[in-house]
């Protein structure tokens, strides 16, 4: 029996009716907005006005599919979740006050306001694991770690995007657990991985088929096509755009149709097909607008691609300024790193050799932007990874929370109706809540520590270390007082990870936790910041102090007995070091400790360089 006839069944009572709908949203599969539209009015016209319970169930959904495709509509869902969150501010924290939050930070996102949307998300996250909402939790995270992947910042999503997928698979929410994994593929292929990323992309596309859901089968077949584009099969690439375009158009669904429309041009002018690019982007033009920042902005840097190849290099300029306000909008670093090569490449065909020079300067700056995110998502993806029977042990504690919290809810529900015991059942519920009152305190203690914590070595994270050194960097300012950073790594991590196995590796990684921090003083601080990194902060320590500790740390763990790990295993460090001067933020000298290291590196290892 179909999802459809199940609901439609007869013989349901009104209750039964709406606790179907409720579910049908729950799960997510339905995809005709025109038939969830209807069940909303439905649903409208069966919850009574005094079930304040089922109507706060019901606020949400109005939130989440109020109409959102135009500039002027986006405005209105924005105002309309406002209004709804201001008449129930009173609740937080609530799941009503937080998914709303949710609801209007998706329309903040996809209206190009990228800023408001993760203060909404932030603000939404918090609540919900006040409330302990693991579904909330998991929206909450899914949808930020999209946004963020998006803009660039692959660390940030994949530290998002992994728990949710833990959380959706826990709660068996198979479709949304679909979507989110199709977004860690897209963060695969986006920081340099699209082989990965096929391999999702390709199951995704399979699951979605079997299971007739065609607007997120082609969603992800739009998605292999990128990765394909990205490991340089352009054929292959163009024929899956091809396939999406066909489907919109149709659908009838004009814009989706268009976005379809720029990729293959895109594709085209790779192939040397510039003439049938030029005429797709012009019919494109016809649907995308500056409101679509994201599709526009690549619309226009095709269309200045094409015109250069054409040799129209004022026309390729023009389209390269419209391209670059969408890029702005979005905060799309990726984008504007090929909008500055291309840039480059106008001026020197018309020799502007300064205007050159900038654009290949501002090129720079984006790409080692995009670089450092780049490498730091290797380490968050690891540690990501590292940390997953912790994520799972977490997600259990909320889901038997959850549980345990709809059970109450359920007795409270029969309560009413037994009257002569509700006395006794106040009193056992005071006992619960002081029991969970007493073990909510302990375990948010324990989160606390958890959040502070590297969970293999037991040093301080990156988190903690970094917000150290702010809080040193400051004392050093306001007191004038010396401050002092090391940054070391184990040399050939890799070769000991490959040979001798990440078991092994782990071993070696908490050894030289243990010889650092037995090295150092009470008031110096080591932390672990990557996956073979490791940052020392001496606060009171000066250049000089700060070197000879490193040597002495060097000397160390080279002469350490490594036998006791592995047979013959030797394992040394390199480090840099640097101090703090007048002037300084944490960002200045942690670029230049990052060189100095880099300095020792290419020094031969197992040395000390200071910058």
């Amino acid at each position: 029996m179909s999802l459809l006839t199940q609901v439609a069944t007869a013989s349901s009572t009104p209750q039964q009716r709406i606790d179907q709908l409720f579910e049908i949203f729950f799960l997510g599969e339905e995809g005709d907005l025109e038939l969830l539209n209807k069940y909303l009015a439905e649903l409208d016209q069966l919850i009574p006005a005094d079930d304040i319970k089922q109507r706060e169930k019901l606020i949400p959904l109005q939130c989440w599919y109020h109409p959102s495709e135009t500039t002027e509509e986006f405005q209105k869902a924005i105002k309309h979740a406002e209004v709804l969150m201001e008449a129930h501010q009173k609740s937080y924290p609530s799941e009503l006050h937080a998914d709303l939050l949710l609801c209007r930070g998706s329309h903040y996102q996809y209206s190009g306001k990228p800023e408001q949307a993760k203060l909404d998300y932030d603000a939404a996250i918090k609540e919900a694991y006040l409330i302990e909402n693991m579904r909330l939790i998991a929206d909450g995270r899914s949808m930020r770690g999209t946004m963020l992947s998006y803009e660039g910042d692959y660390t940030g999503a994949l530290e998002d995007l992994i728990p949710a997928q833990s959380m959706y698979e826990q709660l068996n929410l198979a479709y949304w657990a679909r979507v989110n994994l199709s977004e860690i593929a897209n963060s695969y292929r986006r920081f340099g991985d699209p082989q990965m990323a096929l391999t999702y992309q390709l199951k995704l596309e399979k699951a979605y088929l079997d299971n007739n859901q065609l607007v997120e089968a082609f969603d992800t077949n739009t998605q292999i096509a990128y990765s394909y584009e990205a490991l340089g099969d352009n054929q292959l690439a163009l024929e899956r755009h091809q396939k999406s375009y066909q489907y919109w158009h149709q659908q009838k669904n004009s814009l989706s149709a268009a976005a379809s429309a720029v990729d293959m041009a895109g594709i085209l002018i790779k192939l040397n097909q510039v003439d049938e690019a030029v005429e797709i982007l012009e019919q494109a033009e016809n649907t995308v607008t500056i409101e679509f920042d994201g599709l526009f902005s690549f619309m226009k840097l095709f269309s200045a691609q094409a015109a250069l190849i054409k040799q129209h290099p004022e026309k390729a300029l023009e389209y390269a300024e419209e391209a670059e306000s969408g890029f702005n909008v979005s905060n799309n670093d990726r984008g504007l790193s090929q909008l500055y090569t291309l840039r480059n490449q106008i001026y020197l065909s018309i020799k502007d050799y300064q205007s050159a020079h900038q654009a290949l300067t501002d090129y720079l700056n984006v790409h080692h932007k995009l670089d450092q995110l780049s490498l730091t998502s290797r380490n968050s993806e690891m540690r990501a990874r590292f940390n997953t029977d912790k994520i799972e042990a977490e997600n259990q504690n909320l889901l038997s929370i959850q549980l345990i919290k709809e059970k109450e809810l359920a007795a409270l529900e029969q309560n009413k109706r037994l009257q002569n015991i509700i006395i006794i059942l106040v009193a056992i519920i005071l006992i619960i809540v002081t029991i969970y009152a007493v073990k909510q305190v302990k375990r948010k203690q324990k989160f606390k520590d958890l959040a502070l914590t590297d969970e293999l070595t037991k040093l301080a994270n990156r988190r903690h270390t970094y917000a150290l050194a702010k809080t040193y960097i400051n004392q050093a300012k306001t007191e004038h007082s010396q401050f002092s950073v090391i940054s070391f790594d184990a040399d050939h991590f890799k070769k000991v990870n490959d040979t001798l196995g990440h078991d092994i590796g782990d071993k070696v990684l908490i050894k030289l936790a243990k010889i650092a921090k037995e090295l150092m003083r009470k008031s110096d601080t080591v932390g672990r910041v990557g996956g073979e990194e490791f940052l020392i902060l001496l606060p009171g320590a000066n250049e000089q102090q700060a070197y000879d500790i490193a040597s002495r740390l060097i000397v160390r763990i080279a002469d350490a007995d490594w036998d006791t790990i592995a047979p013959e295993l030797k394992q040394t460090v390199s480090a840099g070091v640097t101090h703090y001067q007048n002037g300084d933020n944490f960002e200045n000298m942690l670029l230049r400790v990052d060189n100095a290291l880099y300095q020792a590196k290419s020094a031969g290892r197992n040395c000390v360089k200071t910058v």
